[in-house]
């Protein structure tokens, strides 16, 4: 993964909030319940996203201190 990968994340929540707002009159609790899902699907991405830059930080650090 890389900082690309964490923008797109970040688009495909901003898309979903939009929608959210968008139809939340409409909205039934089946919908809601899909829309939450989706939007703990995009956190676990994100944290899935963010540990591997974390872990190449680390890395990076460690060989620039050999």
């Amino acid at each position: 993964m890389s900082e690309t990968e964490v923008f797109e994340i970040l688009d495909e929540a901003k898309e979903l909030s939009e929608k959210m707002m968008e139809y939340k009159k409409q909205a039934d609790k089946d919908l809601m319940l899909v829309w939450m899902y989706n939007i703990l699907e995009l956190v676990m991405k994100m944290g899935k996203a963010v540990e591997e830059l974390d872990d190449r930080f680390e890395l990076m650090e460690e060989s620039l201190e050999k």
